[in-house]
């Protein structure tokens, strides 16, 4: 074990987070689930039919073949459902349970209440899916349609509330972050739907003590996900459309938050997309899993809650915009500093879309399990920045670590210029300083690695799989009307890559690796717009 890794990891945690960790493990030798109240089961067969919007979901069932379709695997059983089926991965298993499916109104009725069922009667053999996150996406899902469809069956009833009750006993403080928050919003649910004030009193805690903190000033989810971004706003729009249905727990000032915070949510998912609507895939984020932020701009607009873009900031990300092209660089510190599961080391990547076409991208994520893979596609190598020594600029290990990590700070920062510095490679006595300035015609990086002294160091550029791309001489490479001239490499070459589509599918594209010494600057200029 590496010690001083070990410690860079644990010292940023809080207290609680250890603290919880080894409470919850003494705790859960003796817990047991309570008899579900006769309250509870009124409570919910009394529940209004509320209909919430469906913004995904569909097309992962197919009842006919008994077979399921989940980060592009896909399985199928025989006569029964096996609910701790793993052989996918423990992601895939989290997928089956969270039941989004339950939203595909091309499915019977039937056919999804029997599914509830049959999971109900075998909740004693339940595995790891009682964990508290996948409690917390399949409670939600579970009450959306039982409210919906005005499911009266006690079997459903009793097994969500058994598992909303060790929820509420093991809400998820060991981690903190989108588990907690999620957390929180699921026993706000659980509270509407079982009229259950111990439920409220909790996610009410949760809730205004995390939304504050977790939705920075910007309106970014702290974590800088922007595929977390849309899951979290699309439960945070759900727990909006419950309060203001349901009929029960009036609280004003835990709705003014939640629509003021939705707001802002909605806001930095303005500023951060591209013109047409798709984003740049920083940190954990990968296509087909969160709804969309056109789905999520209608739902604000029904809940009558008004989005205004917002100017990046607390996020760390800059977005520069011109009629040609937008560029969204990563110049912020790893966020938050004691739950960085779903960062990269990927501090001054860039992205480049032109002309509604992704150019330089993200190479995003294929997988969540632990291996080779999953530490690629979190390092440095794998985002449009400088690695030195073949060392991450933070140290980001096993599936969801982070160690040390670069700490930045901002030189220059007006319009379409950025400059900007990190220390993720002081052990090496080198400090990263980079510079983006950008017209309607051409982006200059200049970058210089202050301190260098003969270090091993390679700048890299990854292009999007539909971009040909090729050398035209010297340190020339032409793709379409777009030519990259790099000044300073001492040698460069374009080499394979694979890119993330989605989980567990790859794409082949080109990655122009320069390798340089102490300085480089790298012009990309749009040719058909020269003047």
């Amino acid at each position: 074990m590496n010690v001083q890794r070990l410690y860079n990891t644990i010292k940023y945690l809080r207290f609680e987070q250890l603290y919880y960790r080894f409470y919850y493990k003494i705790k859960k030798r003796t817990y047991t689930y309570p008899t579900t109240p006769a309250t509870a089961v009124i409570a919910a067969k009394a529940f209004p039919p509320i209909k919430f919007p469906a913004l995904g979901g569909t097309g992962q069932f197919e009842p006919s073949k008994n077979t399921f379709h989940f980060l592009n695997r896909s399985h199928s059983f025989g006569d029964e459902i096996d609910w701790n089926y793993a052989a996918e991965g423990k992601l895939w298993n989290y997928n089956l349970n969270y039941f989004e499916w339950l939203s595909d109104e091309t499915i019977e009725r039937e056919i999804r209440q029997k599914a509830l069922v049959d999971y109900s009667i075998n909740d004693e053999q339940l595995g790891n899916i009682v964990e508290a996150y996948p409690i917390s996406l399949r409670g939600m899902n579970w009450i959306k349609f039982m409210s919906q469809h005005q499911v009266k069956d006690e079997r459903p009833m009793g097994c969500l509330y058994r598992h909303y009750h060790r929820l509420s006993a093991f809400p998820e403080y060991q981690l903190l972050g989108n588990h907690l928050l999620e957390n929180g919003l699921s026993l706000f649910f659980a509270a509407h739907y079982f009229n259950g004030h111990k439920f409220y009193g909790l996610a009410r805690k949760i809730l205004l003590a995390q939304l504050p903190e977790q939705i920075l000033a910007d309106g970014v989810h702290y974590e800088l996900s922007p595929m977390y971004q849309c899951i979290i706003l699309q439960h945070l729009l759900d727990c909006i459309m419950l309060a203001e249905n349901s009929g029960r727990f009036k609280d004003n000032d835990l709705l003014q938050l939640m629509r003021e915070t939705a707001g802002r949510m909605g806001g930095w998912l303005k500023g951060f997309c591209y013109r047409n609507g798709s984003y740049a895939m920083f940190g954990d984020s990968t296509f087909d899993v969160a709804p969309s932020p056109d789905l999520l701009y209608g739902y604000l607009s029904m809940l009558d809650i008004p989005v205004n873009g917002t100017p990046l900031k607390e996020s760390g990300y800059r977005k520069m915009n011109t009629p040609n092209y937008e560029l969204v660089a990563d110049i912020g510190n790893v966020q938050p500093a004691y739950q960085p599961g779903h960062t990269h080391a990927d501090t001054f990547s860039f992205c480049l879309q032109v002309e509604g076409k992704p150019f330089i991208v993200d190479t995003g994520i294929s997988t969540y399990e632990k291996g080779a893979r999953r530490l690629d596609e979190r390092g440095t190598a794998a985002h449009n920045t400088i690695m030195v020594n073949g060392l991450n600029s933070s140290d980001v290990w096993s599936a969801f670590r982070t160690g040390e990590r670069a700490e930045v700070q901002i030189i220059e920062d007006c319009g379409n210029k950025i400059s900007a510095s990190h220390d993720g490679y002081k052990k090496k006595g080198i400090i990263h300083k980079r510079s983006i300035a950008c017209d309607n015609q051409k982006i200059i990086i200049k970058d210089l690695l202050e301190g260098y002294k003969g270090q091993e160091a390679s700048l890299y550029l990854h292009f999007h799989p539909d971009v040909l791309i090729e050398n035209i001489g010297g340190n020339q490479f032409i793709a379409g009307n777009i030519r990259i001239t790099i000044d300073g490499a001492y040698s460069m070459a374009l080499h394979n890559y694979l890119y993330c589509e989605g989980y567990n599918r790859l794409a082949g594209a080109k990655c122009l690796q320069a390798n340089i010494k102490e300085h480089v600057t790298v012009v990309i200029e749009l040719l058909s717009y020269a003047g």
